[in-house]
């Protein structure tokens, strides 16, 4: 896969890796389960977010999908075994490997920039106070991407989050029928992050 700083020209846009990678499929595979990792690496999915991941088996797991040309990245606030700091990260880009990393935590994400580690900043929307909120953390953090919880509120908040379209919108949580992918998509976000190995070749 493209390397993470790579900007690729598309007229007078440019796009980072994940821009590219969700024009390409924007279709995500959340793995939450090492149970598919086979369905993910056989899927048509560019990119695959490992949720719950143990870091014993993490270097294994992410190798098979980097032999796939799969663009890797782990949910930082939920692996299993792995403190959540500066060293945390430094361990995840030196010795695991991986492209990048999933989190809530601003912080977390301008360090992994350090570490040249693409970045989606997790934000859970609530009501209109946590809209303001994520539109505030997209401004301070500068993610590489946002991604929504849940996705399925996309459609109808999508004027509000029009301060956040600077950088991808991924829709993740309560998405289950190709008919709210399609909805979503038209809507305002570039991909759809899926735990629904059923919809991950859509």
């Amino acid at each position: 896969m493209l390397d993470n700083l790579t900007k690729i020209d598309k007229g007078d846009v440019q796009m980072n890796t994940l821009e590219y990678a969700l024009k390409k499929n924007p279709i995500i595979s959340a793995i939450i389960d090492d149970k598919y990792v086979n369905k993910a690496l056989k899927s048509n999915c560019n990119i695959v977010i490992l949720i719950q991941s143990d870091i014993c088996t993490l270097k294994e797991v992410v190798n098979k999908f980097k032999a796939t040309d799969k663009i890797v990245l782990v949910h930082m606030d939920l692996i299993k075994g792995l403190k959540r700091d500066s060293s945390g990260i430094k361990y995840l880009a030196n010795y695991i490997g991986v492209d990048g990393i999933v989190t809530t935590h601003a912080n977390l994400i301008r360090v992994a920039k350090e570490f040249n580690l693409l970045t989606i900043q997790r934000v859970f929307i609530l009501d209109t106070a946590s809209i303001a909120q994520a539109v505030k953390l997209t401004k301070s953090a500068r993610p590489d991407g946002i991604e929504i919880l849940p996705g399925i509120a996309i459609p109808y908040i999508k004027d509000q989050l029009a301060p956040m379209a600077t950088c991808p919108i991924i829709a993740a949580g309560l998405i289950n029928t190709k008919e709210e992918i399609d909805n979503i998509l038209k809507n305002g976000a570039k991909g759809i992050s899926s735990s629904s190995y059923e919809l991950w070749n859509y």
